[in-house]
């Protein structure tokens, strides 16, 4: 499987916002929104990651 680097800019009130997105999110949503459950899987998995930099950068709510 072929490894994707995403970089992106934004302002801390975005980043703000997006990390409370993800924290709030479920896999339920995944699941309503995705064509299969594997997809469900890998969305979740791919929005993780997002949480997991904008973390790093020091966006993790509580």
């Amino acid at each position: 499987m072929r490894t994707v680097k995403i970089t992106s800019y934004m302002n801390a009130d975005q980043a703000q916002a997006l990390a409370q997105f993800f924290k709030r999110i479920g896999f339920s949503e995944f699941k309503q929104l995705a064509a299969n459950i594997d997809e469900a899987y890998l969305m979740q998995e791919g929005a993780l990651k997002v949480a997991d930099g904008l973390a790093d950068n020091g966006f993790a709510p509580r």
